[in-house]
């Protein structure tokens, strides 16, 4: 025993010797191809389908990935085991690693709220981790392997649809994704094709039935939605979703054109796809000055939205086209996110991204690449409509130093609701049913005519919250965010200043102004956006 100790000791308690217990990080059992957080709607993990286990000592420090069917329940010494009602049933292991597990649930898994444990080598099993099983909820796999922008979307041939391979009008998609429910037939081994359930494809402005929607025909839990474009649809990022049993799990968006195979509508520019449909590679730089005019007269002071900037530098091949993502085309809401830019932010510029205006900031360069900072919480306003910033950067590995002014624009629209009053702070807007507005303002000069209307719910407690996008012509003017957007959204909760409650949940309205072009070495080309905006506190019941 003592020599076996010493070696073990000596072996720094590698795996053969001792085993840390592993621990599962909160809300972090999720859909493989959306992670939206447990407690979310639409986060439920469907009967038969792929999720995910973030977390620590969760399995080897080597990935290690399953190999010829059928699929066990054991792979590198990691194995999860899943609790309902009393039931347990150990999932199949797909791929483990030290940080995270993907695994594939029995379609025989009870629905219900339950419990996740991990068990890794000879470790105790992790504690349980709060998981509800559900029949269905959809979500696609992304170019981004992170739950949002461009769908992993292909035409019949299997060919990837991108900015620069596009869909049109009458072509036919297959949606690659997981969560359309449980089959009657033994999920370890190739499944059984067949649509399974009554799912509704949203696609654009448009709500359809799928020709197709089950199990592809080569691996267990991975699900085809197969539909045709409808005719009036196009746009770059062009929104879809599959909503089952009232509930969508995730979202995404595909390229659309009605002619040619590259889209118009990019944030980067025609110039820019139009070098990537032509095989370049392209560096691309964005700057968002983001600032929410909060309209909260009826509601206790001091609530405030903060200002923000943010910058991303982001490269491009016709290879990773699907990764350039940038909001929602015109006509059309995404669920899940309220910022235009979801691109990879790969690029090194530096540290730290200078702002200078009436006071000096600086953006610091964050984990993931990107530069983001809050400047006015709590505390005055930092960006003023009508005044002019310099934002200014030192240059890094593999983008040079710049520099870019931008004189801001104002927010001039409000919203109102269908009956052309004004929404008002603390008003309570439903989550169950299409939700019209219009506006009154707004300047046509701005954002190629068209409006940026957007949202946040933050549920009760502040761990959990919701958001969505849209984008629609100023002239409209008005504009119906669909049902199956709202219903992404948590019920928003209540915040206090003191013992005045307020809610936790935003809407807005604005507009961008025309992006300013700089340079520098590195980049193809970058831009800088101001965006402004009213928004008002309400709740979203």
């Amino acid at each position: 025993m003592a020599r076996h100790s010493t070696l073990c000791i000596l072996a720094f308690l590698t795996a053969s010797c001792a085993f840390a217990q592993p621990v599962i990080t909160s809300t972090s059992v999720v859909n493989s191809a959306s992670y939206l957080s447990q407690g979310l709607p639409g986060s439920g993990i469907a009967q038969g389908s792929i999720f995910t286990i973030f977390g620590t000592g969760l399995g080897p420090n080597t990935l290690v990935q399953t190999g010829p069917l059928p699929l066990q329940t054991s792979l590198g010494g990691t194995s999860v085991a899943v609790t309902v009602n009393g039931q347990t049933v150990k999932a199949f292991i797909l791929m483990a690693v030290s940080y995270q597990v993907n695994a594939l649930l029995p379609s025989t898994t009870p629905t219900g709220n339950g419990t996740v444990t991990i068990t890794y080598g000879q470790s105790q099993p992790s504690a349980p981790e709060p998981v509800q099983i559900v029949t269905a909820s959809f979500a696609p796999y992304t170019f981004s392997s992170g739950g949002y922008g461009q769908a992993s979307a292909t035409d019949l041939n299997y060919q990837l649809n991108s900015i620069i391979h596009t869909f049109h009008p009458g072509d036919w998609v297959i949606l690659w994704g997981t969560g359309l429910g449980p089959i009657n037939g033994d999920d370890s081994n190739a499944p059984p094709v067949g649509n399974l359930g009554s799912p509704t494809v949203h696609v654009g402005n448009a709500s359809l039935t799928p020709y197709y929607a089950g199990r592809s025909a080569d691996y267990p839990g991975l699900d085809q939605v197969a539909f045709q474009v409808p005719s009036g649809i196009q746009g770059c990022y062009v929104p879809v979703a599959v909503e089952e049993n009232g509930s969508v799990g995730g979202n995404a968006t595909i390229a659309v054109s009605t002619s040619g195979q590259s889209c118009s509508d990019s944030i980067m520019g025609q110039d820019l796809v139009g070098k990537l449909a032509a095989g370049g590679t392209v560096d691309f730089g964005f700057v968002q000055l983001f600032a929410i005019v909060l309209r909260n007269e009826s509601l206790p002071t001091g609530i405030a939205v903060p200002d923000f900037g943010q910058a991303t530098f982001s490269e491009f091949t016709p290879q990773t086209a699907g990764l350039a993502s940038y909001g929602v085309s015109q006509g059309y809401c995404i669920a899940n996110i309220n910022d235009p830019d979801m691109s990879p932010a790969q690029l090194d510029a530096g540290a730290g991204i200078t702002l200078r205006g009436p006071s000096t900031a600086t953006l610091p360069q964050m984990d993931g690449g990107e530069y983001y900072s809050m400047f006015n919480n709590p505390g005055s306003q930092f960006f003023w409509s009508g005044l002019t910033y310099t934002v200014s950067g030192p240059g890094g590995a593999r983008v040079g130093a710049f520099s870019v002014t931008d004189t801001t624009s104002s927010a001039t629209a409000f919203l109102s609701t269908a009956a052309g009053q004004q929404i008002i702070a603390g008003q309570t807007l439903s989550r169950s049913g299409d939700l019209t507005v219009t506006w009154t303002g707004g300047n046509p000069n701005l954002q190629n005519g068209q409006v940026t209307i957007a949202g946040i719910s933050i549920a009760t407690g502040g761990n959990l919250d919701g958001a969505f996008m849209c984008t629609a012509p100023l002239s409209a003017p008005s504009f119906t965010i669909p049902k199956w957007v709202l219903s992404t959204l948590p019920p928003t909760g209540t915040g206090y200043i003191g013992i005045a409650p307020y809610p936790t949940g935003y809407i807005w309205i604005g507009q961008s102004n025309n992006p300013v072009t700089f340079q520098a070495t590195g980049l193809d080309k970058g831009i800088l956006m101001d965006e402004f905006f009213n928004g008002f506190p309400v709740y979203f019941k």
